[in-house]
């Protein structure tokens, strides 16, 4: 999407169940400007062992209404988070990141 995105296009882009990767079970782990969000916890966790953090990241899965809402997307704003990636994958060849890419607008 060029465009920014409201919440009810995240919410539809978005299957029933969502993950993400953290470290503690609550916070999700970002790269920022990067978030990103996994339709299985399987592919969560592989991304993470690929992207050689160092962290031991496990995956969280909810359902996406329960994890989507205005007040998670101003809590990634605030903390300079203004893309998500959406079922990520890393090129082996190169180690770029790449997949659907979701623009959430900066605060002003």
């Amino acid at each position: 999407m060029a465009d920014d995105v409201t919440l009810q296009q995240l919410v539809d882009a978005l299957p029933p169940r969502i993950w993400y990767l953290t470290s503690n079970g609550q916070d999700m782990w970002c790269r920022r400007p990067y978030g990103f969000l996994f339709s299985t916890g399987q592919s969560a966790e592989e991304f993470a062992k690929a992207m050689g953090t160092g962290e031991e990241l496990f995956a969280v899965g909810l359902d996406v209404g329960n994890l989507i809402s205005d007040e998670m997307l101003d809590g990634l704003r605030n903390t300079a988070v203004t893309r998500l990636f959406i079922d990520p994958a890393i090129d082996p060849a190169t180690g770029d990141v790449h997949g659907k890419i979701l623009r959430l607008s900066p605060l002003t």
